[in-house]
């Protein structure tokens, strides 16, 4: 299933372990490398982002949509943390998320610099600050700090945690959720994989690339999903079985797009990619 094609070490070094990488794929201007051990990637040619988290007005007004996701995260983080706890989300586009950890009991804060976002978050009762992360000056301390598809975006996302870990308090827990880079999809759709966007995603994580982050944090992985997402309801699995002669795509393409969810998350190879790391 998975190309046999040589990976080929470019000159690059990998960001979080400081091993060679291969060149996996190239869009447009764009070269994205990928760690030969730890799967850590990073695109070059990056453009300069510090507060822009890229939350479009389809994220922030498909509520409906999100909503029963983003009940599933309150259910974790809530295992390891009890109201009245204070949570720190960092993009927090609409304040949905924090909106049902609100209704639990828990102390929220929002940071979101989009000025259409931040007011409807405002209108849920959310505080917003508006400012970039990185350059908040912040005078209390957080049980919980959020990156929920955010930390692919940002230019220098170890300095980004190394901030989130002083604003923490002891045995604080960091919640990031992201696209998976050793998914199943992206595997085997390389340089076709839609949750490449190298003008957005300007970094790509694995739980590998996490265990090393953490290690140099000093922090403890406590949970880890690699879920069934969006992109994997559309997966190479159907496009590859739809191609054999005499199959009936329809049954294909129903099995494919309701049974591989389940079966891709059972397997740990989805593209939802959740941890989270208690503070030592």
């Amino acid at each position: 299933m998975f190309s046999s094609r040589k990976k080929i070490e470019s000159n690059q070094i990998c960001l979080i372990c400081k091993s060679k990488t291969y060149l996996f794929a190239k869009i447009k201007n764009y070269e994205i490398y990928k760690c030969l051990i730890c799967g850590f990637g990073f695109t070059t040619n990056l453009k300069k982002q510090t507060g822009d988290y890229h939350r479009d007005e389809e994220y922030f007004l498909e509520e409906d949509l999100f909503r029963n996701i983003f009940l599933k995260r309150v259910r974790i983080i809530s295992k390891f943390v009890k109201p009245p706890a204070k949570i720190l989300e960092v993009g927090c586009s609409n304040g949905l998320m924090l909106s049902l950890f609100k209704e639990k009991g828990y102390e929220v804060v929002g940071i979101e610099i989009s000025t259409k976002a931040s007011e409807l978050a405002e209108k849920k009762g959310i505080k917003v600050i508006r400012q970039p992360f990185e350059k908040i000056i912040f005078e209390e301390r957080f049980d919980v700090i959020i990156f929920n598809h955010t930390l692919e975006h940002l230019s220098n996302p170890l300095e980004v945690l190394r901030k989130a870990k002083k604003v923490l308090k002891p045995k604080g827990i960091l919640y990031i959720d992201l696209p998976n880079f050793d998914s199943l999809s992206a595997k085997t759709l390389k340089g076709r994989w839609p949750l490449l966007l190298p003008d957005e995603h300007l970094w790509h994580f694995t739980e590998k690339a996490f265990i090393n982050i953490f290690k140099n944090l000093d922090f403890k992985i406590i949970y880890v999903e690699k879920a069934s997402g969006i992109w994997d309801l559309e997966n190479p699995l159907k496009e590859l079985f739809v191609s054999f002669k005499g199959m009936k795509k329809r049954f294909f393409k129903e099995f494919i797009t309701v049974k591989s969810s389940y079966i891709i998350s059972k397997m740990k190879v989805g593209t939802d990619l959740m941890i989270l790391a208690r503070k030592k």
